[in-house]
């Protein structure tokens, strides 16, 4: 910014020289001339309603590009002047762009501090799907183990029953009623599935984060058979010992229990 104004001052100064000449001719359209353009110049590059590029987003543009490049995190300043300059779908938008760039670039450091400012602005449903996808990639670059963590599930159906159709919920334990995955399947000839973060209801909400947070997780199934009859099981995967993100779960015929309705 400070920039900018020297540079305005430097290509103002002959108009000064002129002014103050004592031969110097038409002094008041000189006068005149250069007060518009010098208007014109601070309301185009420098007002928030600039139509002729924003000195400001320029500035922004550096510090954020600064930073990221260095892996650094942004002062607070960024972030006021950020709010102060730029509406909120053009904040909506700096903020995506930055963490994908920021991520893209392994400035994780920054990443995560833009997705800790843009949190609060992602406010509505909408948004937050989009915020929430931004933060399982950071996420993901974060913890590359987790990126991929899956349940290989398999079950056998019970003789008395009609394979109608499979229902799996995977919950934390002691946790919100959400699931971080669910798996519904009604092909009586597929009796296993790798149930992964894919599979998560809210973007971020899977397996993956409940593994990073150490929370044991628990798979609820139900199993509907065609005669209007259903059973219900509910088990812990066991964990890979060679692969601390991949668990599986084995159904028998003993772990299923007739549901009472």
């Amino acid at each position: 910014m400070i920039i900018f104004y020297l540079i305005l001052l430097a290509a103002f100064i002959p108009f000064m020289g002129f002014l103050l000449a004592k031969e110097s001719t038409h002094k008041t359209i000189v006068f005149s001339f250069s007060f518009i353009v010098l208007g014109i110049s601070l309301f185009g590059f420098v007002s928030k309603f600039s139509f002729l590029g924003s000195a400001q987003e320029q500035i922004l543009a550096n510090q954020l590009e600064d930073a990221i490049y260095d892996d650094a995190r942004l002062q607070e300043f960024f972030f006021n002047n950020l709010q102060e300059f730029l509406d909120e779908n053009s904040q909506i938008r700096w903020l995506e762009e930055g963490i994908l760039y920021a991520i893209n670039n392994n400035s994780l450091q920054t990443a995560e501090q833009l997705v800790e400012f843009g949190e609060p602005i992602f406010n509505k449903l909408e948004l937050q799907i989009r915020f929430y996808a931004l933060y399982s990639i950071l996420r993901d670059k974060k913890f590359p183990d987790y990126a991929n963590a899956s349940i290989f599930t398999s079950f056998l159906v019970p003789n008395n029953c009609d394979f109608d159709s499979i229902n799996l919920i995977l919950s934390i334990q002691d946790g919100p009623a959400v699931p971080i995955a669910k798996l519904i399947s009604n092909d009586p000839s597929k009796l296993s599935f790798y149930i992964s973060n894919t599979d998560a209801m809210i973007p971020g909400f899977d397996i993956a984060s409940a593994l990073i947070n150490k929370e044991q997780i628990i798979v609820n199934s139900m199993l509907k058979c065609k005669a209007n009859n259903s059973f219900i099981s509910r088990l812990l995967p066991i964990k890979n010992p060679q692969n601390k993100a991949l668990f599986t779960l084995n159904i028998s015929e003993k772990d299923w229990f007739v549901n009472p309705q």
